[in-house]
């Protein structure tokens, strides 16, 4: 039984650790006209499943440059803007790194969906990766909003959490 926890154990770690390292980061990228925020959208995209799928206490150096490459295109971006509410900061308050992750999701629906693009559901998609991220991490600092969407995803009535809450936490 120890073997077979240990084997598991070990096929998690490659696993994680294999696909950690199939992004990178673009090198010398520019982001000064409209038309370069586009050539870097899949980028952007792989960056920020990166995120996402990498545990925090792996790959530090590498999660600061795609934290800062996303940044900087989604601050510069004419076809995502993201609006970082009460609720956003409440659930990242304690935990900075899921701002980015709560980014990420919101623009990668964002850049998926641009003709049927819909704010609550872009909304949604950033908080669902965030509470999913939240849920992986073992050592996050203890979140009593994210508790509650933990539960409330899993009852999956999350969606309709941002459709009467998400606009109101103070």
């Amino acid at each position: 039984m120890k073997k077979i926890f240990t084997l598991i154990i070990a096929a998690i770690t490659f696993g994680l650790t294999a696909k950690a390292q199939t992004f990178h980061v673009p090198e010398n990228y520019v982001l000064k006209e409209k038309g370069d925020y586009a050539k870097y959208e899949e980028d952007v995209i792989k960056g920020i499943d990166w995120l996402q799928d990498t545990p925090w206490a792996l790959e530090e150096q590498k999660r600061m440059e795609t934290s800062s490459f996303l940044l900087k295109w989604m601050q510069g971006s004419p076809s995502v803007s993201i609006e970082v509410n009460a609720s956003v900061a409440k659930m990242t308050e304690k935990n900075p790194q899921l701002i980015m992750i709560f980014m990420g999701g919101y623009t990668k629906y964002a850049l998926q969906n641009k003709t049927a693009f819909d704010k609550n559901k872009a909304n949604l998609a950033g908080v669902k990766a965030a509470v999913d991220k939240y849920s992986l991490e073992t050592d996050h600092k203890n979140n009593s909003l994210l508790n509650k969407l933990v539960k409330i995803d899993k009852e999956g009535k999350l969606r309709d959490w941002i459709a009467s809450d998400f606009y109101k936490t103070k």
